[in-house]
């Protein structure tokens, strides 16, 4: 299928939620489609509030006419019942990796039986999609590793969703907080290891700067329990008031941490892309990473990526990359050049170089032997 084809582009997606990763690409997708002209809705089964009228309820996909779709796919959900049964074009899967259900059992079991159900179900969809595409080269080779071959349209750093300026009056209030100011973005998640990021944070208030602050931006859905156990972990330490749930923020406001903060902080242990590592090099700060999952190949020698999780030392690196310009300035410039390869001029033209698989000529079996190993 090339730039002149008319026949529509759908795309599924379980939630077409604010901010978060599958769904910045969704609407970057849809957008490129748009200025190929090629007519392009979006069908999900749940929409949060401030995108309402961007996405159509997903069973209104039947009423319409030929179209090729895409599924973006991360867990069991309805909407894989639909790809399987479309008959009316052809189906690329988009994959965007499944957490371990491990890291959610004990939790909330609902979520973790849906997760077993996502991994259940993947290896039949990879098996009847006409292509098949990885957000990330670490998600595609989970792709690779049940038999089949995946593309990779890396996420992007959306201009698209940075347009309004930053909130002022958060900046300022958070710029104006004495001591260094630590940020994590993101669902608050077990496989995020937050309570790493805690214990990181203590040692760097207790040793190093009594007057720091950690900052936790994302939502807790599903994750109450989680949630509650790092409010307990920080106040058994004793830095309950130095770190801040922040919960969910619009995007003007998420803009205005990113920029009045002093280091990011990321601990997790398992993650098919991670985002906001490239959205804090976009917005110049300066990240430490545990080094895990897709995180060494999204930072791509940007920032500080660690293979142990010495939590004293960590919070001493926070303090340096917060205050010692020497440090500090090389990791912000190399964040800002690597940033570069995930600009949406990019993104777009490889999503012309992916829509020629939709191509009669190109939906062939794409089954290939797993690689050894």
């Amino acid at each position: 299928m090339m730039s002149n084809v008319q026949r529509p582009v759908h795309q599924l997606v379980h939630t077409l939620s604010y901010g978060d990763a599958i769904s910045t690409e969704v609407l970057a997708l849809q957008r490129a489609l748009h200025a190929r002209n090629i007519p392009s809705e979006i069908f999900s089964i749940h929409c949060h509030p401030k995108l309402v009228g961007r996405a159509r309820h997903f069973t209104e996909l039947q009423s319409c006419d030929s179209a090729e779709i895409i599924l973006h796919y991360s867990l069991g959900s309805p909407l894989n019942a639909v790809f399987k049964s479309w008959s009316r074009g052809r189906r690329a899967l988009v994959y965007h990796n499944i957490t371990p259900s491990a890291w959610y059992r004990s939790i909330n079991s609902r979520v973790a039986a849906d997760i077993d159900a996502g991994v259940a179900e993947l290896p039949e969809l990879c098996g009847i999609s006409d292509a098949i595409w990885a957000d990330s080269e670490f998600n595609a080779k989970e792709i690779e590793a049940l038999g089949y071959r995946a593309e990779v349209l890396d996420l992007l750093v959306d201009p698209g969703r940075w347009t309004a300026p930053r909130n002022e009056a958060l900046y300022q209030c958070v710029v104006n907080t004495p001591g260094t100011q630590v940020l994590h973005v993101g669902r608050i998640a077990p496989n995020k290891c937050l309570e790493d990021v805690i214990k990181s944070f203590y040692f760097l208030r207790k040793y190093r700067d009594p007057q720091a602050r950690l900052r936790l931006v994302g939502i807790d859905t599903d994750t109450e329990l989680y949630s509650f156990s790092l409010r307990e972990l920080a106040a058994y330490l004793g830095i309950g008031e130095s770190v801040e749930f922040v919960g969910g923020l619009a995007d003007d406001e998420v803009r205005a941490m990113y920029e009045a903060s002093d280091v990011y902080l990321c601990m997790s242990e398992h993650a098919g892309f991670c985002l906001p590592l490239i959205e804090a090099m976009n917005f110049k700060l300066p990240i430490v990473a545990f080094s895990a999952g897709a995180v060494p190949a999204t930072m791509g020698g940007a920032g500080i990526v660690l293979t142990q999780k010495r939590f004293a030392e960590i919070g001493e690196l926070l303090w340096r990359v917060s205050n010692d310009a020497q440090l500090r300035e090389p990791l912000v410039a190399e964040g800002a050049r690597r940033v570069t390869a995930f600009s949406y001029e990019r993104f777009s033209a490889r999503v012309l170089d992916l829509l020629k698989e939709l191509s009669p000529d190109r939906c062939e079996a794409r089954r290939v032997e797993a690689c050894a190993v």
